[in-house]
């Protein structure tokens, strides 16, 4: 059966695009296309292949501080499950984690599943530091250097202080095993509220948050392995970026990098809002009106946008969809098995 609800936030991307195209000028829209340049449209191909091999790849020294050589093809396709379901699904790319936390268990056999969602959550971290000091960066820059209005700054300023708020409180979550255990209960409270049986899984989600907490605990003790990741995450932001620099360069337009760093990073941000799969709307609104109130021009601002969410989301939801669809057997067993380990857990418990 089609769920149409899955498929709205993808017809209305897809209208979005038809809309920028209409902005445009089809024929102006065309003869951009036409004129670009065919060899830094590759490039920006291949950048984004190199986002994605480092956004997997800074995941793996984290997963080896539980255990030695972990697979890299397992790694990828992992990273690539986890992008596919963060694409589809609502939320602040929060849809794949679980996804892809399970893969790994399973194919790596790390064993209980919070002791990889543990890597994940490191992980997260990792990738947040460097794309925060862009954003702060790029920020500090417009509001020195370039003339914007002051309201502009001010609302760019209040998402990435949201949004640094946000990480530090769920940093400070993770650190904090009395924390964690604290949202967990209240969650469960929230939740009991509506549903009696979530009550006998209280212990096992508590039991789950110290065996989470035990184990980022020893990720963060591994530093070279944490170094490894922030390298590799500093490699792939670049990457992306770079992206969307050789994107402009292929219509003519050379950008300030610093620029791109700017309306990618703010862009990003308002992505993370929890309303639509992938941002789709939201992201391409933010692009096109950013690089139009920068003076890069309407046409190339829109045509811009939609070769660069071309080619880093709709190539890469196809391409990591691929992947996913291989997988699917393997996740298909994903709610039996957490429902075995809840019955376990709680058979158990009874017997001591």
């Amino acid at each position: 059966m089609v769920k149409y609800k899955a498929i709205l936030p993808f017809t209305a991307g897809i209208i979005l695009i038809l809309v920028f195209i209409y902005f445009v000028g089809y024929n102006e829209f065309v003869t951009l296309i036409k004129s670009s340049n065919p060899v830094y449209l590759g490039l920006a191909v291949v950048f984004q292949f190199l986002n994605l091999i480092f956004e997997a790849y800074k995941w793996k020294p984290i997963l080896e501080s539980l255990k030695p050589n972990v697979s890299l093809r397992n790694v990828f396709q992992a990273t690539m499950i986890g992008i596919f379901f963060n694409n589809i699904t609502p939320g602040a790319r929060t849809g794949g984690e679980p996804m892809k936390t399970f893969f790994m268990s399973r194919e790596e056999d790390i064993t209980p599943i919070e002791t990889v969602f543990a890597t994940v959550t490191v992980d997260r971290i990792v990738e947040s530091l460097p794309f925060f000091v862009l954003a702060i960066f790029s920020v500090i820059y417009v509001n020195l250097f370039l003339t914007v209005r002051w309201s502009v700054v001010v609302i760019l300023s209040f998402i990435i202080v949201a949004y640094i708020a946000v990480l530090f409180v769920a940093t400070y979550v993770c650190f904090n095993k009395s924390a964690g255990e604290k949202v967990v209960f209240n969650f469960l409270t929230l939740i009991g509220k509506f549903s009696k049986r979530i009550k006998k899984y209280e212990d096992l989600a508590l039991s789950m948050v110290e065996n989470f907490h035990g184990q980022f605990q020893l990720i963060l003790k591994n530093r070279n392995n944490l170094y490894r990741s922030i390298g590799a995450s500093i490699i792939m932001w670049v990457s992306w970026m770079l992206r969307t620099y050789f994107v402009f360069l292929a219509l003519g337009k050379p950008l300030n990098p610093v620029l791109v760093v700017l309306v990618t990073t703010i862009s990003l941000l308002m992505g993370l809002i929890p309303f639509l799969p992938g941002g789709i709307g939201i992201v391409e609104v933010t692009m096109s009106v950013l690089y139009a109130a920068l003076k890069v021009g309407k046409n190339i601002a829109l045509t811009a946008t939609i070769l660069d969410r071309i080619i880093s989301f709709w190539f890469v939801l196809v391409f990591s969809g691929i992947i996913a669809s291989y997988n699917l057997p393997k996740l298909k067993s994903m709610k039996s098995e957490a429902r075995n380990r809840m019955t376990t857990f709680n058979i158990e418990k009874e017997t001591d």
